[in-house]
């Protein structure tokens, strides 16, 4: 009951319209992971133009994004998009990486086609959307946002004393959750704190990566030490569930000293342990310095504030007047704070 309490005081406290006079653009950040978004918007919502073309995608993402900056009442946002061959230093690691995602919005082979032709185009578009808009826009070839994300939280933001709230599903960002990183997921509406990741799974942030690659992944397609699920591994390994920081050797070591076909598959899979831990984790940033200049340059350029008129002339572009209700009003909502950070 405490922690109920606890967890909702935590969340008001997020969601508090109440600004801080010595606040700065870095002071409490938004970082969105665009693809994430985008997918499971442009899947999920069936809104169309008035000409009967698919937009959820754009004006899902926007609804979306919208949504977070009201309750989070951030200083700024950061979209983080996956850049070109973003998955090839994975891939190079593990040639299986990644090769299962497919948005499933098809019915048969033309529509497939065509609803490919509609994706990017909404994606691009969805782009210029956000170039309107006093928001940041990130995206590194041969980089995946994951790592984007999980160095401007970690590193940039960290040695700022800032606060960083990460907006994904996807739940390898629970094990960047400290003090001054948070989740929030748009798919369950709960913000994560460390504490709520303890009680959700039983095991603490910082062994997070550790616990997902003792059990996989299916969304990347990741496989886990076989026979291992999420009980099995709680009760016959519950070392990993302890408050301590642990590496993939205390695990080997603690199944080492035990007998039994699971505590052997572990030790049989020393290799896929390593292999899934060097996939997943996300706290030490594979990134090359130039990579990391080039997001610290991109974070300390001037932004210009909403450009409102653009915005507008883009809704009725796209036919989008009724996608997004009370459109006026919507937007100054959403870009009233972060515009006195601008420009």
């Amino acid at each position: 009951m405490i922690n109920k309490y606890a967890n909702l005081l935590n969340q008001l406290k997020a969601g508090s319209m109440d600004e801080v006079d010595n606040e700065d653009i870095n002071s409490r950040v938004l970082i969105i992971d665009g693809l994430n978004t985008f997918i499971r918007s442009y899947a999920a919502s069936p809104v169309m133009n008035t000409d009967g073309v698919h937009v959820g995608g754009i004006s899902g993402t926007l609804l979306s994004i919208g949504h977070a900056i009201k309750f989070i009442n951030p200083t700024r946002v950061v979209v983080v998009f996956d850049g070109k061959n973003g998955s090839q230093k994975r891939r190079q690691m593990y040639s299986e990486y990644k090769s299962n995602r497919k948005v499933k919005i098809r019915l048969n082979r033309s529509e497939e086609i065509e609803n490919q032709d509609n994706q990017l185009q909404q994606l691009l578009r969805l782009t210029e959307y956000l170039a309107v808009l006093p928001i940041t826009v990130l995206t590194l070839d041969a980089t995946e946002a994951d790592d984007v994300i999980a160095y401007i939280a970690s590193d940039y933001l960290k040695s700022r004393n800032s606060q960083a709230f990460i907006m994904s599903s996807d739940k390898d960002f629970l094990q960047l959750v400290d003090d001054s990183i948070h989740i929030w997921s748009p798919t369950k509406k709960k913000l994560y704190y460390t504490q709520d990741v303890v009680d959700q799974y039983q095991i603490y942030p910082h062994n997070f990566a550790l616990y997902r690659a003792i059990t996989g992944d299916a969304s990347d397609n990741i496989k886990g030490v076989p026979g291992i699920g999420d009980k099995t591994l709680l009760k016959k390994l519950p070392i990993i569930s302890g408050s301590e920081c642990i590496a993939v050797s205390d695990i080997l070591n603690s199944a080492a000293d035990q007998k039994g076909k699971v505590y052997e598959s572990v030790l049989n899979s020393k290799e896929l342990l390593e292999l899934n831990y060097s996939l997943m984790q996300l706290r030490e940033s594979n990134m090359s310095m130039q990579n990391k200049m080039k997001i610290i340059d991109t974070l300390q350029r001037p932004m210009e504030k909403t450009a409102k008129l653009k915005f507008y002339t883009m809704i009725n572009e796209d036919k989008m007047i009724n996608a997004i209700k009370g459109v006026n009003v919507w937007l100054s909502e959403i870009t009233q704070k972060l515009d006195k950070f601008v420009g």
